[in-house]
């Protein structure tokens, strides 16, 4: 019960630091990833954006905890908890009114973090999973750089504004797409960092990928977010950031740390749908 309170809180915090960032952001001169250390000057000269990274850490961090005797599945509810919260924060805090497409984007959304956590009942006192110290380099890139494809682009070559007859309003919904994909990573690797701490293996921490791989990530993934929430819609770019990072984590858990992932057909079919759900989310 303690491990689904702090995966509660840790959303919670995640909203709150994503309000901080977009209020930071709001009141910048426009930044964009093609000069990105312009950009990181203005994030770190903002002291309501540094805050916005210090409060995101500390929902790192509680996640992380809550992942070392939780299954990534069993956690899923509280996320999808945590939407309604962001919900409730963009209709009153931004004046941001949902079309009926994100509205039914959003009750997808929730059953399919409903359905993957349903496959994991009842829920296990402790997973067993590999020990993260033993976590190769080139393993750890099967994650880290496929997680870099999708960002690069949109900071190199999408990241142009299109003006004229062939100009599209931005909806988020990329902007949210490669954050999700960098912050998905970093709570997989925070993930790997917490469950080495766990099992006595301080020393062991510094001479893994997991730091290194969560510093950049993170850094990257708070940059595209906050650049997309500065152009785009809190309620969109978060609910995209959540989906995404939330499938990435538990595929990326599954594959790192031998994540449980059920056998019997039942539990089976039920995590399978929840991904499939996730996906026609994003796609809604």
């Amino acid at each position: 019960m303690q491990a689904v309170v702090l995966a509660c809180a840790a959303q919670a915090v995640y909203i709150v630091a994503y309000v901080l960032f977009k209020t930071a952001a709001a009141r910048m001169a426009p930044v964009t990833g093609r000069h990105p250390l312009h950009a990181a000057g203005r994030f770190l000269s903002s002291p309501r954006w540094l805050a916005g990274l210090l409060v995101l850490l500390a929902g790192f961090a509680l996640s992380a905890i809550a992942l070392v005797t939780l299954p990534v599945a069993a956690t899923l509810p509280a996320y999808g908890f945590g939407l309604v919260l962001l919900l409730a924060v963009g209709l009153s805090g931004f004046g941001e009114r949902p079309t009926t497409r994100e509205w039914l984007a959003v009750l997808v959304t929730v059953a399919a973090m409903v359905t993957a956590a349903l496959s994991v009942l009842p829920v296990p006192d402790a997973p067993h999973r590999a020990d993260g110290a033993a976590l190769p380099l080139w393993k750890a890139a099967l994650v880290f750089v496929p997680s870099l494809a999708l960002p690069l682009w949109m900071f190199c070559v999408r990241d142009r504004p299109v003006g004229g007859r062939h100009a599209r309003p931005l909806t988020g919904i990329a902007y949210g797409l490669g954050a999700g994909v960098l912050l998905g990573a970093t709570e997989v690797f925070g993930q790997g960092m917490a469950m080495m701490l766990a099992a006595g293996r301080r020393t062991d921490v510094l001479t893994s990928p997991h730091p290194y791989l969560f510093l950049l990530a993170g850094v990257l993934g708070i940059g595209q977010l906050s650049i997309g929430l500065q152009r785009c819609r809190l309620t969109v770019i978060v609910t995209v950031v959540t989906v995404t990072a939330k499938t990435h984590l538990l595929l990326s858990a599954t594959l790192l740390y031998a994540e449980p992932w059920p056998n019997e057909t039942a539990p089976l079919t039920l995590r399978t749908a929840g991904v499939a759900l996730a996906a026609l989310a994003l796609l809604t």
